[in-house]
């Protein structure tokens, strides 16, 4: 508005100035000679005055023209302060905003230097939670697949599925689902249940019987009056019956529990993998193959060992038992002189005791050199009786650990010839010469180590009999030198 006002002001003043300029009155001297000479000069003066007039209007035009462009440049100027004066003061309140956003700039990056530590910082609790989260739930999902539980309650691991993915972060509500199944793996396997299921049998064919699960070990099935135990087959997510039954005695146990006749159970507790080795355990007649041809002088030497000390064992319990019988009730005979009653003691028995005695009552009338003569030589008559087989016993004893040595040396040997042929790559070449000499040395040691022993325990057992024999002879010969004596 003020420049507008400004403009129109300045257009009048040049108006003023060019209307004053063109009525200006002469001075009277040049009106008084004008007048005077108008007459004369009227017409030789029109042309130039026409000139003159034209020429006055042109400069009237031009100073027009000059009038307003002086204006117009100067209104143009005055527009142009007003102008500059406004962005001046566009400019102070431009730079004081500047200065007030510089501040509030400053302090919004210093906020969000604040806010991004503890974005970072809730990131690092959170991706710690959300690894936590993840690892319990991968845990928990191995478990899952794993657990004889999930026989009867398939496909609790897919639930988990999203908690273990890294694609989205765990939700209260997968949390919760992991704490639910949690909690329901512990109360399960905490629990007996018996549910009609379907399994696996022996022959490979789908059954459906009666399967009572203990807890998180073991489960057994009960079809047609069969009771037997089952293994859980994570791949499957089945139940599938023992390939090789477990020993009879388990099965009977698992029978009476089922029938609550038994509290008792065989448990597995690595939840079928102590069934697995026991089935997959070589029996003796596997060992004995695998042993090689050295096994059959070993188990004939066993055989041979067992006959032998069945028999020594017979005959010197027995021998032992008469002696201890006859021995009390003679020497109190032989003390008191009473012959012919110990004769008759002693006769209808068969043991070495008895042997020696009659010997020596039939001899007692002799000299004391000749008695003591003949019952030594009954003693030693005895001795075979004794001592029979027991050179065969330790003979064994010496061999069976020798013939080990020699499977251990063939077995080597073999190893060896492999190892030459094949190189060390696969183990299983060298297996067959390790099991020989292993297997060999050790059934040779569990020969002769009981051989051993019960020959020791047997010749013991000789040593007292023999003992007592000369005990019993030195009783008697003392007892017929007091006779002698007496009689003398």
């Amino acid at each position: 508005m003020k420049n507008i006002l400004a403009l129109v002001f300045l257009v009048i003043l040049v108006c003023t100035a060019v209307t004053g300029r063109a009525q200006g009155t002469p001075p009277e001297g040049i009106i008084a000679t004008g007048a005077a000479v108008t007459d004369n000069t009227t017409k030789a003066l029109d042309p130039i005055a026409e000139a003159q007039k034209k020429a006055e209007h042109d400069a009237e035009e031009a100073a027009k023209e000059a009038a307003l462009k002086e204006a117009e440049i100067l209104f143009e100027q005055g527009v142009l302060q007003a102008k500059i004066a406004e962005m001046e003061t566009e400019k102070k309140e431009q730079e004081t905003l500047l200065d007030v956003l510089n501040k509030q700039y400053t302090d919004n990056d210093k906020e969000i230097e604040r806010l991004q530590k503890r974005l970072e910082a809730q990131e690092g609790a959170m991706d710690e939670v959300s690894g936590s989260v993840r690892g319990i739930a991968q845990d928990t999902m191995t478990v899952l697949r794993s657990s004889i539980v999930s026989g009867e309650r398939p496909g609790r691991d897919v639930l988990l599925e999203p908690l273990v993915s890294e694609l989205e972060f765990p939700t209260l509500e997968n949390i919760k689902i992991l704490t639910n199944i949690m909690f329901e793996e512990i109360a399960l396997n905490g629990s007996i249940t018996t549910k009609k299921m379907s399994y696996i049998d022996d022959s490979g064919k789908q059954t459906t019987g009666d399967v009572t699960r203990i807890g998180a070990f073991n489960a057994l099935f009960k079809h047609d009056g069969r009771v037997g135990y089952l293994e859980y087959a994570p791949v499957k997510q089945a139940f599938h019956q023992l390939i090789v039954d477990p020993p009879s005695e388990m099965t009977k146990e698992a029978k009476r529990f089922l029938a609550e006749s038994s509290q008792g159970l065989y448990l597995d507790l690595s939840a079928g993998g102590a069934f697995r080795q026991l089935t997959d355990m070589p029996g003796w007649y596997d060992q004995l193959k695998s042993g090689g041809a050295l096994m059959y002088p070993l188990l004939f030497v066993g055989l041979a060992a067992i006959i032998l000390m069945g028999e020594r064992l017979f005959v010197l319990l027995r021998e032992g038992k008469d002696s201890e019988a006859l021995s009390g009730r003679l020497t109190d005979l032989l003390q008191k002189k009473r012959w012919d009653d110990a004769l008759r003691l002693c006769t209808g028995r068969t043991g070495s005791l008895a042997a020696v005695m009659r010997a020596g009552i039939g001899h007692r009338h002799e000299r004391g050199e000749v008695l003591e003569s003949v019952m030594q030589e009954a003693i030693q008559s005895s001795l075979p009786r004794l001592e029979r087989n027991m050179s065969i016993l330790s003979i064994l004893g010496m061999v069976a650990p020798l013939i080990g040595l020699l499977g251990t040396v063939t077995g080597m040997i073999a190893t060896f010839q492999m190892i030459t042929l094949y190189g060390t790559g696969d183990p299983k070449i060298m297996s067959g010469g390790i099991s020989e000499a292993l297997i060999t040395t050790q059934y040779g040691l569990m020969v002769a180590v009981p051989i051993i022993l019960v020959h020791g325990y047997f010749q013991g057992r000789i040593d007292r009999i023999i003992g007592m024999l000369e005990e019993k002879s030195i009783v008697l010969v003392n007892s017929v030198a007091k006779e002698s004596g007496k009689g003398a």
